[in-house]
C-alpha cells in the first residue's frame, strides 16, 4: 500500500485528474478532491488501500489510454477555470482540439493553446442564459433582422493561423447574415462574432474577466458583456469605441451593434429570477 505522500507525488508525475483516480479506485470524486487537495488530510487505512489501486503502473497506462485524453493530449496540460495551481503549457493547435476524445458531457475551451476545463453551469447561470437568449431571439425577429442567437456549447474559433489556437464557447452570441463572407470559391471566410455575452460563475470568473476579454478585443469582437449575478451588475465593453461601462440590475442597456435599438431590461431579468427562485435554487 502506498502512502498518501507517495500517491500525491505519482499523481503529479503522471498528471492524473481527480476523475481518473476516482474511477480507478472506486473512491468518490468528492473524497478524492478533499484528500488530495488538503495538506493535512488523514484518510482511513481502508480508503488508502482503495486509492492505491489507481497508482498501479498498468492502471495508470490504462487510464491515460482511455477517454479523458484531453488531459494529456499534445503538449498542453489541463488548467482549471479558476486558474488554480496547475502548470500552464501552451501548444494545442486547432487540429489537436478537433482530435480530442472528451468524456461524455465534458466541455473545454482552448485559449492561446492552453486547455481550460468548463464546469457544468449552475441553474441560475442556465436561467439567465435562457431568459436573455429568448429575449434577444424575439427582438431580432420582431425587427426582421437576419440574425440568430446562439448559446453554449457553440464553438467560436478566434485564431486562424498555424500554431497554438483559441476556441471558446461564449454563453450567448449573435450571428447575422452580413457577418458571413465567402471567397471566390464560395468558402466561408473566418468569422468572429460582433456581440458576445458571458455569464460569470466562480469557476470561470477570472478567465472571463481577464483572459477572454483580451482575446475578444484582439480578435475583432465589437461588443462584450459580462453579467455578474452575484454583484448584480453588467460590465459592457465596446472595443471599437474603447469604452467600458458598468450597469446595475435596475437598468435598461442598449446593444451598440444595433445602435441601441434593442435594449435588455435587467430589472425584468431580476424579476424573472425572483419569480422562479423556488425552482432555480432547489
Amino acid at each position: 500500500m502506498l502512502s498518501l505522500d507517495e500517491m500525491k507525488s505519482l499523481r503529479k508525475k503522471n498528471n492524473m485528474s481527480y476523475e481518473e483516480i476516482a474511477r480507478a479506485s472506486g473512491v468518490s470524486i468528492s473524497s478524492v478532491q478533499k484528500i488530495f487537495g488538503s495538506d493535512d488530510a488523514n484518510p482511513r487505512i481502508s480508503t488508502l488501500k482503495k486509492l492505491s489501486l489507481a497508482f498501479i503502473p498498468d492502471k495508470i497506462y490504462e487510464l491515460h489510454d482511455s477517454k479523458p485524453r484531453y488531459n494529456i493530449f499534445g503538449k498542453g496540460k489541463i488548467l482549471s477555470g479558476s486558474l488554480d495551481s496547475m502548470n500552464m503549457q501552451s501548444g494545442y493547435t486547432y487540429e489537436d482540439y478537433l482530435a480530442m476524445e472528451l468524456p461524455e458531457g465534458k466541455r473545454v475551451e482552448v485559449i492561446d493553446g492552453v486547455i481550460y476545463d468548463l464546469a457544468a453551469p449552475s441553474s441560475t447561470h442556465q436561467a439567465i442564459s435562457m431568459h436573455l437568449s429568448t429575449f434577444l431571439s424575439n427582438e431580432l425577429r420582431k425587427r426582421k433582422k437576419r440574425c440568430l442567437t446562439f448559446v453554449a456549447p457553440f464553438d467560436v474559433r478566434l485564431d486562424f493561423e498555424d500554431g497554438p489556437t483559441t476556441v471558446v464557447q461564449p454563453d450567448i452570441l449573435v450571428k447575422c447574415s452580413d457577418d458571413i463572407k465567402t471567397d471566390e470559391d464560395g468558402n466561408e471566410l473566418p468569422w468572429v462574432p460582433r456581440f458576445v455575452i458571458e455569464i460569470l460563475s466562480p469557476s470561470t470568473r477570472s478567465k472571463d474577466m481577464f483572459i477572454k476579454t483580451k482575446k475578444y478585443k484582439e480578435s475583432g469582437v465589437v461588443e462584450y458583456w459580462m453579467i455578474d449575478d452575484k454583484a448584480k451588475q453588467v460590465v459592457k465593453y465596446n472595443f471599437d469605441k474603447e469604452s467600458i461601462e458598468i450597469f446595475g440590475f435596475d437598468k435598461k442597456i442598449g446593444i451598440d451593434i444595433f445602435d441601441g435599438d434593442i435594449k435588455i431590461d435587467m430589472k425584468e431579468l431580476q424579476d424573472f429570477l425572483d419569480e422562479y427562485a423556488d425552482i432555480i435554487e432547489s
